[in-house]
């Protein structure tokens, strides 16, 4: 834990978590309530760090308890915390998503089982009901770039219970979760050539009705798009796009509610697997390659730059693998590299 204002650590607690991954750094965000930190490690490990008492409250692996399996790149879905509750993905053969006691690690529920996932668990309010969505594919992806089956179920989040589940066509490895537009519709996205699908949930009785509104071609490989002012702005980077030579067929691009691609920044500027972040009225964009950081209007009418910094003085394009998600706490923003965290104020 470190002081925000001057960055001095004030306390750690540790555990131990053998093996290796793909990639170096961390997969998942903490989760934070008032008095504790759950945060899950590539390994699926579980944790609760109380923060009064500074130290391990409980910890559960989800591989030993559940026999979840380890996805292709670690797991990567971060906790979701709802009231005195914690919800993570299992991924185990016979238990999908379980929700534990945040206080003792003690189980509440577990969901039926949904393959297996790099997404994080959302909740939803969907025609007036708190809905868990989550999206997972039946088996591991193939790693080409072409659009695979996605399951995208929805869960109680008291209960656990399924609500309704649909199958469609977009990525064999989910990592952005759903964006809700609004009571009915709900946007969905992925790398790998994958595509972005909006979605749109009818009830007729208690049967629920899941409805392809529009795909389009472009997708986001791994952070989330953001809803603003009525439409959509993603960063439409991924695997296929990467190389130089068809970085223009990436970027931040603003999307209409109805599918239409408004603009698109293509290679000027490209910003890998970097992420973005609303802070009031501007967008936040931090550069996947060298850490750069750019705000910018999300307006509809093009791609306005108010201001840019290389705050990790970082003058190479090559890819050092800044794509860790940003935090903004009033107006301190917390980002990193692979070794560095910095806090910088708006």
């Amino acid at each position: 834990m470190f002081d925000l204002a001057t960055g001095e650590e004030q306390w750690d607690a540790t555990y131990e978590a053998k093996g290796r991954l793909m990639y170096a750094g961390s997969r998942t965000t903490p989760a934070v309530s008032d008095d504790r930190v759950y945060t899950c490690g590539g390994f699926g490990q579980v944790t609760c760090f109380e923060r009064k008492a500074q130290k391990i409250a409980w910890s559960i692996d989800l591989a030993e308890k559940y026999g979840g399996q380890l996805p292709m790149f670690g797991w990567s879905a971060s906790p979701l915390v709802l009231g005195d509750a914690v919800v993570v993905a299992a991924l185990g053969q016979d238990v999908g998503l379980v929700a534990l006691d945040g206080e003792t690690g003690d189980e509440l529920w577990a969901s039926q089982p949904v393959g297996t996932s790099h997404s994080t668990p959302a909740l939803l309010e969907l025609l007036g009901e708190s809905q868990i969505v989550f999206l997972s594919t039946p088996t591991r992806g193939s790693g080409q770039d072409v659009a695979e089956p996605t399951t995208i179920s929805s869960f109680d989040p008291a209960t656990g219970h399924l609500l309704w589940q649909v199958e469609t066509l977009l990525t064999g490895f989910p990592i952005p979760g759903p964006v809700q537009i609004d009571e009915r519709r709900f946007f969905v996205t992925g790398g790998w050539r994958a595509g972005s699908t909006m979605m749109s949930l009818q009830k007729d009785g208690s049967a629920y009705e899941l409805e392809e509104l529009f795909h389009i071609d472009r997708g986001a490989q791994l952070h989330t798009p953001i809803l603003h002012g009525g439409h959509l702005y993603m960063l439409a980077n991924e695997n296929w796009n990467d190389g130089r030579a068809r970085r223009a067929e990436g970027g931040l691009m603003c999307l209409t509610l109805e599918g239409k691609e408004l603009w698109r920044t293509k290679d000027a500027p490209f910003f890998g697997r970097g992420n973005a972040i609303l802070a009031g009225d501007h967008l936040v964009l931090q550069d996947g390659f060298n850490g750069t950081l750019r705000a910018a209007h999300p307006t509809p009418d093009g791609y306005h730059q108010v201001a840019e910094s290389n705050l990790f003085g970082i003058d190479d394009r090559k890819d050092h693998q800044m794509w860790a998600p940003m935090a903004l706490a009033g107006n301190l923003l917390l980002l990193r590299s692979q070794d560095t965290l910095l806090c910088v104020e708006l």
